[in-house]
């Protein structure tokens, strides 16, 4: 019996997502996806990619401007899809769209990458506070008084997307991991990254058939340090330039797992718990928590 492959077979759509501006798009079997919730290691992935592709750590190349987010509805569509036509390089695309929602090619390559939620929602609530549009922020990310309860017990209507809970993050780690033993998907945590981001980038290079040595590997982990990205936030923060942040370099804030530690009291952890354990099977659940540490 011939093996089920992923398939776009679902619509999502909200403030900025919607999944249809994929319709036009013409992929090349050597295209590979970026594909995470938000604050998950997007950008972290796309600083990575850039360098793999162009085999250099300073290439000085805006490494977001190069990874377009073809299904966010930030600019008309006919816009991202000439520029990433013009493209003469090896392209890597950004989405936050769960798999059933995206094109599958088994000749492209998928970078998953997942994290703590529990960090992506902390993440989640300085994005949301350096947005300028604050009522796009507000729309996509929770706020107010009950703003983690409420990103707890929040569940998707479909077609709705874009609203950021616990319940979006499994629901995207689900749509991906039901198919990692596929050749072409490759799921990383952002935990593995920061325990041993040398392999991880080495692990990437290998996916994408880029043959380097330990030392350019060395380099580009060097170069992809939350640090010097911090510092050259116009370079890769998304959107640089655009108005978008009120500060670029705001962007990184922290990028520490385990954020959320003496933040929550025990009843909201407990309530945390008792949520992941509904969403999630014990397996699935203590890897999305802590990768392969």
């Amino acid at each position: 019996m011939a093996e089920t492959l992923p398939e776009k077979s679902a619509i999502y759509l909200g403030p900025i997502t919607d999944t249809s501006r994929w319709d036009n798009f013409k992929y090349r079997p050597d295209d590979f996806f970026i594909c995470t919730p938000p604050k998950c290691g997007t950008t972290w992935t796309q600083a990575i990619s850039a360098m793999l592709v162009f085999g250099s750590h300073d290439h000085g190349q805006q490494s977001s401007a190069l990874s377009p987010w073809i299904d966010a509805s930030f600019a008309p569509i006919d816009e991202y899809l000439a520029q990433i036509e013009l493209q003469s390089n090896r392209r890597f695309i950004k989405t936050h769209t769960p798999l059933d929602g995206i094109p599958y090619h088994p000749e492209c390559n998928y970078f998953v990458v997942l994290r703590d939620p529990r960090d992506a929602y902390f993440s989640g609530l300085n994005h949301r506070d350096n947005m300028n549009n604050q009522e796009m922020a507000n729309q996509i990310f929770p706020n107010g008084a009950d703003a983690f309860a409420d990103w707890l017990k929040t569940e998707r209507t479909p077609p709705r997307w874009d609203l950021v809970s616990l319940e979006s993050i499994t629901h995207f780690f689900k749509s991906y991991w039901q198919y990692r033993h596929l050749p072409n998907i490759h799921i990383f945590h952002y935990s593995d990254m920061q325990r041993d981001l040398p392999k991880v980038v080495k692990q990437m290079a290998d996916a994408l058939g880029l043959p380097f040595t330990d030392a350019e590997i060395k380099q580009f982990a060097d170069a992809a340090s939350f640090d010097v990205m911090k510092k050259n936030a116009d370079q890769f923060a998304p959107e640089s330039g655009t108005g978008m942040w009120k500060a670029e370099s705001a962007f990184f804030a922290t990028g520490k797992n385990q954020q959320w530690k003496n933040q929550l009291s025990e009843e909201e952890l407990a309530a945390f718990d008792a949520r992941l354990k509904a969403l999630l099977p014990a397996e699935e659940a203590a890897w999305l928590l802590s990768g392969n540490g």
